[in-house]
């Protein structure tokens, strides 16, 4: 077999492989933050939130895009204690 052919399909079997995984466990990573961002929201006495972690772009990040009715120390107090947390990358408070 040639060297390139083989590359190519490692490569290809590589982008399988990942693109699996990431199905797989990208799903129990993302309840797993959300989990995480509800239970700061709730201890910060946030009841009437909700947590996103799909972007603008419609693609899944770290980044934790919350929303709900809370006054602007609440709502930093929320989102300093999700940008503590090691799976979650950052926090942003989005409007309704």
């Amino acid at each position: 077999m040639h060297p390139a052919l083989k590359l190519l399909t490692g490569l290809a079997a590589t982008v399988v492989l990942a693109r699996g995984a990431s199905l797989h466990q990208g799903q129990v990573m993302m309840a797993e933050l959300g989990l995480s961002a509800a239970t700061a929201m709730q201890a910060q006495g946030v009841m009437d939130g909700s947590i996103s972690f799909r972007q603008p772009s419609g693609l899944v990040a770290r980044v934790a895009r919350l929303s709900g009715t809370a006054d602007p120390a609440t709502r930093a107090a929320v989102i300093a204690d999700l940008k503590r947390h090691p799976g979650i990358a950052d926090a942003v408070w989005s409007p309704r």
